[in-house]
């Protein structure tokens, strides 16, 4: 089958968007720190700056900002202090 002059195959293996969007959350997992280790979102627990099974970086890990907030991304959202500056 044929459509615009390309070749069409494996319709019948297509999923529906929302099936799609499911697959991709579960794929985009934030992975979280427990103490001094972090899992990864391939299910391995690691304490190393990137996931030595599938080569995902760590995420940041949680930090206090100088203007008191709770933060666990690279920069303070209230302030835009970055994390490696306290």
């Amino acid at each position: 089958m044929f459509i615009y002059g390309f070749p069409v195959m494996g319709f019948q293996y297509m999923t529906n968007g929302t099936e799609l969007f499911r697959m991709a959350a579960e794929q985009k997992a934030a992975s979280k720190w427990n103490g001094n280790k972090w899992l990864c979102t391939c299910g391995k627990e690691n304490d190393t700056k990137f996931c030595p099974d599938c080569g995902a970086k760590a995420p940041v890990k949680p930090w206090k900002c100088t203007c008191g907030r709770e933060c666990d991304t690279n920069f303070c959202p209230d302030c835009g202090t970055k994390a490696g500056s306290r």
